[in-house]
């Protein structure tokens, strides 16, 4: 029987419940709105703010097992009814914040028993299960932005019912969820403690679908991918030319688990549950990578790319030397089209060096932003960025409304920035 879940309880005066009123506002236009309008009202200094947000969220308890909602969620435009299943573990203490896996369902299936996958590990460690039905009418799944803001939308309505632990949201799918699984790792890789796909692999086409353009993003994240050897073609080759630029970029902990007499199909008994749901994110990496294409993808961790090349446009074809890609086999091909993708994608790469010292270095990529908390600016606010061969020095200015513009978009608790330096 599905149980019934308790919102969260509304928070009311105080800086906390100026919070909640902000955060919960369904467009991020009206969210920056508030928060700059509470900024300008001076109702509090810096620090008062800051405690604020790390108090933030009252909740009330839950009834154990699945549950169903019906939700209207604010997805890109339009506001769309989805379909939500919310599995709440057994002794969750709502005074504890408690991890969470976004699983995607199957083509033709629905989110009503993904939840059975996970139900004794999720029990056993406190953690909840979340899952739509997807709000697509045609089953697969199509690497759209559509499908992107759904799932997103839901996991922010799930953490305003419960207490999560924003280091330690997961993410993963079966088929077309494994498929959604990389489309969300690769494009918003600040997000997540892990990825977890299985049957699904990333996109590598001419177009905006192309999604392993992208793939440094995910250096630092820890994936394990569940994948029969007997599958697509396609999808096989797509994931062995993943995991082998992974390990060139570093990330020892992406595994590619494959099931040599297995076709499209898995055993989830392969997943050590315990090993790789302990796993959590870092709020704020010493290096932040993002590569970027679409305008609204450009965020990762503390940095954000500001400014990109006339030609890094998701849609943009690379150029491509004929004779020498037809004298490629098909691995060579694969290789060869993303290479020349990275011609056409812009790149950030900022080291914290500690004491407001920072290193970037950046291709097809005019500029970037950095959001730098109290304790990565040096002495009274100074930052020093070495880029270009270049030091840019510049007295970054501590404002409530840098603290606020972030933390209303992604109340995250465990990251409170204070600073915007703009370079160069």
């Amino acid at each position: 029987m599905l149980a019934t879940v308790l919102l969260a309880i509304p928070q009311g005066s105080g800086l906390v419940g100026e919070l909640t009123r902000a955060v919960d506002l369904p467009t991020a236009v009206e969210r920056r709105a508030a928060a700059d309008a509470l900024a300008q009202k001076k109702v509090a200094e810096l620090d008062a703010w800051r405690a604020a947000c790390t108090a933030f969220g009252t909740f009330a308890p839950m009834e154990a097992g699945p549950s169903r909602h019906k939700v209207e969620l604010r997805v890109l435009d339009e506001t769309v009814a989805v379909e939500i299943f919310l599995f709440v573990p057994k002794g969750y203490d709502v005074a504890k914040p408690a991890p969470l896996l976004l699983w995607g369902h199957g083509a033709g299936g629905t989110g009503a028993r993904e939840y059975l996958h996970w139900e004794a590990i999720a029990d056993r460690i406190g953690m909840f299960v979340l899952a739509i039905t997807s709000i697509e009418r045609q089953p697969g799944y199509h690497f759209s932005p559509r499908e992107r803001a759904a799932n997103l939308a839901a996991l922010r309505w799930a953490r305003r019912q419960a207490n999560i632990d924003e280091n330690a949201i997961f993410v993963g799918g079966w088929s077309q969820g494994g498929h959604l699984a990389w489309d969300l790792a690769l494009r918003h890789p600040d997000l997540f403690a892990g990825a977890l796909p299985v049957v699904g692999g990333p996109r590598l086409e001419v177009g905006a679908r192309n999604n392993l353009r992208y793939l440094e993003n995910i250096a630092h994240l820890p994936i394990l991918d569940l994948q029969g050897s007997q599958d697509d073609a396609m999808l096989l080759a797509n994931l062995r030319l993943a995991f082998a630029r992974l390990q060139k970029f570093g990330n020892r902990a992406a595994v590619l688990h494959e099931f040599p007499d297995r076709g499209h199909d898995a055993d989830l008994a392969a997943v050590d549950g315990n090993a790789f749901f302990a796993k959590r994110r870092s709020p704020r990496p010493t290096r932040a990578v993002r590569t970027a294409a679409d305008p609204t993808e450009t965020r990762a961790f503390w940095v954000d790319v500001t400014g990109r090349h006339p030609k890094a446009t998701p849609e943009a074809t690379p150029s491509v030397n004929l004779n020498a890609y037809e004298a490629l086999d098909e691995a060579g091909k694969r290789a060869y089209l993303l290479d020349r993708y990275a011609a056409i994608t812009a790149r950030v790469v900022v080291e914290d060096k500690g004491q407001g010292r920072f290193v970037a270095d950046a291709t097809h990529a005019s500029g970037f932003s950095l959001l730098l908390t109290p304790e990565q600016l040096g002495k009274d606010g100074a930052v020093d960025v070495r880029f270009q061969g270049r030091s840019t020095k510049k007295k970054a200015v501590s404002e409530v409304a840098v603290l606020l513009r972030e933390f209303v978009e992604r109340f995250d608790r465990t990251f409170l920035p204070v600073a915007r330096v703009v370079v160069p």
